[in-house]
């Protein structure tokens, strides 16, 4: 008999590490398949590979295990527990039927003493199979559920929640203290750079060049960037306040985004420690920066961020798009680069190399593409062609009529997302309230025959007090989606304004030089969003610059937002 093995592990940690690692599952499954005298002749191995965040498809170990089995390398596949297939109510299933339907055995070894066949032959073993999957997939949601609860606790408690320790601390040696301890060295860099930032007004740009012309190198020994010293510095944890949540779960299962505000503390998203006013309440051990102090820091970074204009190297740039063109995927910045595109010999003997102007995603280029799925660069001639297109049918030619029509098809995607994402909010929020609402009955009946009650007083307060935090933030990120919604409307008088200067500020700006037509888009875009499948501009009209521009009179500000497909 030829037997195959697949092993599976969901984390790292897991891979050597725990009670069901990878090789205590071969040792078991080894030793299995030689007891009966069956030929091993491929084993399958997912190190690290969570059967619950990712779909069969997407495992491309156990995609292997199918087309070998399809191909019939082998007779029976042993496995160690029936979820090292799947964790997937749906899926698991799935993956016996292709596997049986290829003429494949499947033993779970460690499942029953002698393994456990796992078969689909008739109806009622299909409906064991499909509970099985569900009860794993109900095991995992509600662990993912209990380590995030757990997680919860400890950042409200002021505890670090684990991981690698924010620049400014390391390990602690004590066995019985905070885990964490403030690192002297670097500590004293973050001082530094806090005293530059607010005492001698100098930005995160030079901070970081200071920082590289002294021979201060970051903790993995590489240059400091100005986002790296926005990164440590926005850290609560510096001024004492661990902080939890501040990311969230991105586009897929391992990678993850920024919540918006991440450094506010009144963001109800972001856990920190609090006092029983719900103030700030800083764990002295923790405190490099005075929480005064680095309230100060966030309030400078924020106005900076509201009032920020491309630099002045950017605008000189003869790219048109340089610090208007942020990447849709990573949330950066674009440069303006060239790559060589052909070698191209003709008849007279001379080779002749074709250079193309392009947009480089800057964290393609400076740190790596696995940083950023996105696209790592786009022709330079195609996007200003689209932009300037877009831009051109926007501005010129256009009387109030036709320039609400035109709003409105350009922003109808934003318009669509928008409303999706605030229809599955509220969606969302009646399941909450209705989890609040059960557990409140149960809560009464309790009160009224607390024998007959299946679950404690404790249990049940801490449902309701979780309820009521969900319903909290699932209001406030409802309030800012309509918020968003309602940015993409306009009001008459100023687009009255904006379409009868549009016009003669469009001639203005396609007879004038690359710098001065940035420094004029300075004054109408917020920013270009790039996407593998479409261009965003945010345009932030600012109508007093606007007419000055033309000799005219305006007050006020017109934001839109519009989409443009590539």
């Amino acid at each position: 008999m030829r037997a195959a093995a697949l092993y599976r592990v969901s984390t790292k940690k897991q891979v050597k590490a725990e009670e069901d690692s990878i090789p205590v599952q071969q040792h078991l499954l080894r030793e299995y398949a030689a007891e009966r005298g069956w030929e091993l002749v491929a084993e399958y191995i997912e190190p690290g590979v969570s059967a619950y965040k990712l779909s069969s498809l997407e495992r491309d170990i156990l995609q292997d295990a199918l087309r070998d089995a399809e191909a019939g390398k082998y007779d029976v596949l042993l496995i160690f527990k029936a979820d090292r297939l799947s964790r997937n109510s749906f899926e698991y299933p799935m993956v016996l039927w292709r596997l049986h339907q290829a003429g494949v055995e499947v033993i779970a070894v460690a499942d029953a003493p002698g393994g456990r066949k796992l078969n689909v032959d008739d109806q009622m073993e299909k409906l064991l199979r499909f509970i099985e999957g569900w009860q794993a997939e109900t095991e995992s949601k509600n662990t993912s559920i209990r380590v995030s609860q757990a997680m919860l606790d400890l950042a409200r408690q002021g505890k670090w929640s684990g991981g690698r320790p924010p620049y400014g601390f390391r390990l602690s040696s004590s066995k019985n203290g905070l885990p964490l301890e403030i690192d002297p060295k670097e500590a004293e860099v973050l001082k530094e750079m806090v005293r530059l930032y607010l005492e001698e007004g100098v930005g995160s740009k030079k901070i970081a060049r200071i920082l590289n012309n002294r021979g201060i190198r970051t903790r993995e020994g590489k240059l400091w960037r100005d986002e790296r010293v926005r990164d440590v510095l926005q850290n609560p944890i510096i001024a004492g306040l661990p902080a939890y949540n501040r990311t969230r779960p991105g586009n897929t299962p391992t990678s993850r985004c920024r919540v918006r505000d991440r450094y506010d503390l009144n963001n109800p998203e972001i856990i920190i420690p609090r006092d029983e006013n719900g103030n700030p309440k800083p764990v002295k051990e923790y405190v490099i920066i005075p929480l005064e102090t680095w309230l100060k820091v966030m309030q400078k970074m924020k106005a900076s961020a509201q009032n920020q204009e491309p630099d002045a190297r950017a605008l000189d740039s003869p790219a048109l798009l340089t610090g208007f063109l942020k990447c849709g995927y990573c949330g950066r910045g674009f440069i303006s680069s060239k790559k060589n595109r052909a070698k191209v010999s003709r008849p007279n003997g001379k080779t002749y190399v074709y250079e193309r102007a392009c947009y480089r995603c800057i964290t393609h280029a400076r740190i790596g593409k696995e940083f950023c799925p996105g696209q790592g660069s786009y022709s330079q001639k195609k996007i200003d062609s689209i932009f300037l297109s877009e831009l051109r049918t926007f501005l010129s030619s256009l009387d109030l009529g036709n320039l609400e029509k035109y709003i409105d098809s350009r922003q109808q995607f934003t318009v669509m997302r928008l409303q999706k994402q605030i229809s599955q909010l509220e969606a969302e929020l009646e399941k909450a309230n209705r989890r609040l609402k059960n557990w409140v009955e149960r809560l009464n009946q309790y009160f009224a025959d607390p024998a007959r009650s299946l679950y404690s007083e404790e249990l049940m307060a801490g449902e309701i007090k979780r309820a009521q935090e969900e319903i909290a933030l699932l209001e406030k990120q409802i309030a800012e989606a309509k918020a968003e919604l309602n940015a993409c409307t306009y009001e008459r008088e100023k687009l009255q304004q904006f379409a009868r200067m549009a016009p003669r500020w469009f001639e203005i700006f396609v007879e004038a030089p690359v710098p001065v037509q940035k420094r004029m888009l300075a004054q109408i875009i917020d920013k270009v969003t790039l996407w593998k499948d479409r261009l965003e501009i945010s345009y932030r009209v600012d109508l007093t610059q606007f007419a000055r521009t033309t000799g005219e009179e305006g007050h006020g500000t017109v934001e839109l937002r519009v989409a443009v497909s590539l």
